[in-house]
């Protein structure tokens, strides 16, 4: 079995990632979000996305496919309009709780938004409304 899969698949009391499992699936939705923000859907941004949720402990009750695959449906119509994306981003930084969590987001949101080489004035825009969102500072 993969170290991955063990991980995944854990049943330690205190995860190693240090989150719970509403922030991990936070972070799915918010790396999603980012991922749909341009219109685009690139390889290089899944497997950005891929390589960084690898050290998650998911709670196994949790299917992670359909979990992923309802985010990413999420993500598609949450781009929308404004007052989808502000639902969303709200209920991610609700669901992160802490700032040290939502710190942790948005490095990996910077690594989606820069993952095909093209950090594009949309996704500056998309960044800063998320900080915005989370209670940071710009």
């Amino acid at each position: 079995m993969s170290s991955f899969l063990r991980r995944l698949f854990s049943s330690d009391a205190s995860p190693a990632d240090g989150l719970t499992q509403h922030q991990r699936e936070a972070i799915i939705d918010l790396l999603n979000f980012c991922m749909c923000t341009d219109g685009k859907v690139l390889l290089d941004e899944e497997i950005t996305i891929d390589d960084e949720i690898q050290e998650f402990c998911w709670d196994p009750s949790v299917d992670f496919r359909t979990f992923a695959a309802q985010s990413l449906e999420r993500a598609r119509a949450a781009v929308a309009t404004p007052e989808t994306r502000r639902i969303a981003l709200d209920s991610i930084s609700d669901r992160l709780e802490t700032p040290g969590a939502k710190e942790g987001a948005l490095v990996l949101c910077h690594k989606v938004f820069k993952a095909d080489g093209d950090y594009a004035p949309v996704e500056r825009g998309v960044f800063l409304e998320i900080k915005r969102a989370f209670g940071l500072r710009e």
